[in-house]
């Protein structure tokens, strides 16, 4: 039996992918075409077709193209549930991560909504020094929203009342 053989366009028009993806996923050893016409065009089989929706299936998962190529190469293995045995081990550090990073997006929601607090009572208390800034100056509302909050890599110390650099 003959094997279907597909241009780059073709293939890129059936998965829904640019043909720029496909010959970026050569280059990065995702896909292989099955070969290459007598003027050089890549060919494509039915399988890598298949190959190709797996990669876009796996990216659906958040997996990185390094990831995917790991399923992939399990894959053309040929041994039965690696590929589910290496799927599960991944999408457990993708859990983990995703908590993690959830954690740290619920903190730093708490942060916001501090701010906010913060910058509607310096607005209150008049904070705003933008109408009546001279040369010397420059708008306090930020830092009368963060007051008594250093950022970690903050370079400058108050000194009567205003920032200026610190000494090293």
């Amino acid at each position: 039996m003959q094997e279907t053989a597909l241009k780059i366009g073709e293939v890129a028009r059936l998965a829904g992918v640019p043909a720029k993806t496909l010959r970026y996923y050569e280059g990065i050893d995702l896909i292989s075409p099955v070969g290459r016409t007598a003027s050089g065009y890549r060919l494509y089989g039915w399988r890598e077709l298949e190959q190709i929706e797996f990669v876009r299936r796996a990216k659906l998962m958040g997996l990185s193209l390094d990831q995917i190529r790991g399923l992939v190469n399990a894959a053309e293995d040929g041994i039965p549930n690696v590929v589910f045995q290496r799927l599960d081990d991944l999408l457990d550090h993708k859990l983990e991560e995703t908590e993690r990073k959830m954690e740290e997006l619920r903190a730093f929601r708490e942060s916001l909504l501090e701010y906010r607090e913060r910058a509607a009572d310096a607005e209150a208390r008049g904070a705003c020094r933008c109408g009546g800034q001279g040369e010397t100056e420059f708008c306090g509302c930020v830092t009368a929203t963060t007051e008594g909050v250093t950022p970690p890599d903050l370079r400058v110390v108050q000194e009567n009342g205003r920032f200026v650099k610190r000494a090293e």
